[in-house]
C-alpha cells in the first residue's frame, strides 16, 4: 500500500486534511494506541529544537502515523501570537480513530504545538514540539 505524504503548512483555520491509510492499530485498547503512538514518535520530539521553515518536526509526526497506518484526520490549524501580533508559535488538532480490541470503534484527540524558541525578533527561526493526546 503507497502511503501519502501530508504537507500541512498550508493548512488553514477550519480545513481537514485526511489520511489514506489503513488501519494499522486495530484491535489495540486505549492505552495501547498511546503507548505505541508516545514510543514511535519520541524521536520526532524527544530533547530536539528544528531550525526549518518547513515543519520538519510536525511532518515526522504525520508520518509516523503514516508508517504505523494510522487512520488520522487533522481538523485545524492555527499560529499562536505575542502581544505584538508576532507569531510565536503553530498548533496542529487532529483525531485518531479505529476500532479496539473489544471491537468498538474509538476516537482519540490531540494537538501538536510547535512552540518558538528562535529570536526576539523571529521566534519561529527554530522551535521545539510537543505532542499531546487525549
Amino acid at each position: 500500500m503507497k502511503l501519502k505524504r501530508y504537507l500541512v503548512e498550508g493548512l488553514g483555520d477550519g480545513q481537514r486534511k485526511e489520511s489514506n491509510t489503513g488501519l494499522g492499530i486495530d484491535g489495540l485498547s486505549k492505552q495501547r494506541v498511546k503507548t505505541l503512538i508516545s514510543k514511535e514518535t519520541k524521536s520526532c520530539w524527544y530533547n530536539k529544537v528544528y531550525h526549518d521553515q518547513y515543519w520538519q518536526g510536525p511532518n515526522c509526526i504525520w508520518d509516523t502515523f503514516d508508517r504505523l497506518q494510522i487512520n488520522w484526520v487533522l481538523n485545524k490549524t492555527q499560529y499562536r501570537h505575542d502581544e505584538k501580533g508576532v507569531p510565536s508559535g503553530k498548533e496542529w488538532h487532529f483525531e485518531i480513530m479505529w476500532d479496539d480490541d473489544k471491537g468498538k470503534h474509538q476516537k482519540l484527540k490531540g494537538y501538536l504545538v510547535a512552540a518558538g524558541a528562535g529570536t526576539v525578533d523571529d521566534p519561529l527561526s527554530r522551535y521545539d514540539i510537543v505532542l499531546q493526546i487525549f
